[in-house]
């Protein structure tokens, strides 16, 4: 019986695939050189554009494995803590307080919620205990903010997030710390995810049970044909009929 329903958050509670993440993060670090430069710190266009391509190289370089082998996630409060630093300033200074969270909230919104997540996860969360099981370079301070933002973190008991395990999914540390919040044996989670490496090969290498959110255009058709998944979904709406049989 299934206890506890852990989700993915990109391309499965929210749109992930496709959004303009490159441009976000040139706008919102301009933006931020323009706050730091008025409480007197030294940055400009050129910082910004040198922390942009610095958070590019980090964020592509964790994301391949072939890369990254290791599967380690990258850091990214310690990028913020050298780009602020290198102005002068530091990111516990409060006059950049307000900044640096305007920051942080236009960076994470570049993910959009699915149309029907709220009231999905709000009718699962009356019978099941609800986690997020997520690879994500963001800080977990900065995603639990958007899960608030958007009305959903009422409904969500637990994060397990890469950028706070240090590991990405299908690591064992980050699915073992998943299955310890939890608190009940792996045979008795779903993970829905919508990576037939990560989510559903790295959840059943675990003991999970799995629920492939099905998508086009972002992982070959072959390896989504082949994940072996326990249920397959086109919509969110379709996870309380198949929670209950599973």
């Amino acid at each position: 019986m299934i206890k506890v329903i852990t989700f993915d958050w990109g391309d499965t509670l929210a749109v992930n695939w496709g959004m303009p993440y490159i441009a976000t993060e040139r706008a919102l670090l301009r933006r931020l050189a323009s706050d730091v430069f008025a409480v007197g710190g030294h940055a400009d266009h050129a910082w910004a554009e040198a922390c942009l391509r610095e958070l590019q190289a980090e964020w592509n370089a964790t994301a391949d494995p072939t890369r990254n082998p290791e599967q380690r996630e990258m850091d990214f409060p310690a990028l913020m803590r050298g780009w602020i630093a290198a102005t002068g300033l530091t990111v516990e200074d409060p006059r950049l307080a307000p900044a640096l969270e305007r920051a942080w909230d236009r960076m994470t919104d570049t993910v959009i919620p699915m149309s029907d997540v709220q009231a999905v996860l709000s009718t699962l969360h009356q019978r099941y205990r609800i986690g997020i099981l997520s690879h994500v370079p963001w800080p977990g301070f900065a995603v639990r903010r958007w899960f608030a933002r958007h009305g959903l973190a009422a409904h969500v008991d637990f994060y397990s997030l890469s950028s706070e395990v240090g590991w990405i999914k299908p690591h064992p540390d980050h699915y073992n710390d998943a299955i310890r919040q939890a608190g009940c044996a792996p045979a008795e989670m779903l993970h829905v995810g919508d990576h037939p490496y990560r989510d559903v090969e790295g959840g059943r290498a675990h003991g999970l049970r799995t629920c492939l959110r099905r998508t086009e255009r972002i992982y070959p058709e072959d390896q989504l044909d082949g994940c072996q998944p326990d249920a397959e979904i086109l919509q969110l709406a379709e996870l309380s009929e198949i929670a209950a049989k599973l």
